[in-house]
């Protein structure tokens, strides 16, 4: 009795899953973070410094949104 299942399991592929979803959950969550501290700092700023910051957060909040949105084109997709 094989107990890693090597028949039944694509260990590398498995891997390679891990590895994506890893890096790009650092990746997300640091765009996410920096959207969230541009807009706080918006905040507490006035004129084009406040403009460019919520311009930064609008951004990232998109990057965020593609990055879901291609997540789920490839959930779907397989």
């Amino acid at each position: 009795m094989n107990l890693l299942a090597d028949d039944l399991i694509d260990w590398s592929a498995l891997g390679d899953v891990v590895l994506i979803s890893v890096v790009a959950g650092i990746a997300i969550a640091a765009v996410l973070g920096i959207g969230i501290v541009a807009s706080l700092r918006a905040q507490d700023t006035r004129g084009g410094t406040a403009l460019a910051l919520n311009a930064v957060t609008v951004v990232s909040v998109l990057l965020v949104a593609a990055a879901i949105a291609v997540g789920i084109y490839y959930m779907a997709d397989k």
